[in-house]
């Protein structure tokens, strides 16, 4: 059973591969990301480990809603190349999950600025 979970691994990384190598919003996210993580690691010295967990897991709630809107945008690009309007609210929808965890990056840092932990 192990076995099997270790073998969907290349996969995974794979897609990781092809998302940094072809997918333009998620290299831009990792930029941003990295932008801000240096940022945060300037401004906010001396910061605990409770809130650099906190940030680090908002940053991968952003990675990981990009991933998904790449990957459902991607899928239906090819599903169906032409417009439609049922295709773009879903697009939209995907795009706007990235947006809610951007958000929530943002209130993360500011209410770790402002309030703390």
């Amino acid at each position: 059973m192990i076995k099997r979970y270790l073998n969907r691994f290349p996969h995974a990384l794979s897609g990781l591969k092809i998302a940094i190598k072809e997918d333009y919003g998620f290299r831009t996210q990792i930029y941003l990301g990295a932008t801000i993580l240096f940022i945060v690691g300037v401004w906010f010295t001396p910061i605990s480990s409770l809130e650099i967990l906190l940030i680090v897991l908002a940053y991968a709630l952003v990675l990981i809603t990009e991933l998904q809107n790449s990957a459902v945008e991607t899928a239906l690009d090819r599903i169906h190349p032409d417009l439609d309007d049922s295709i773009r609210k879903t697009k939209d929808m995907a795009a706007g999950s990235v947006l809610i965890a951007g958000l929530f990056l943002l209130f993360t840092l500011g209410f770790i600025y402002f309030v703390g932990v």
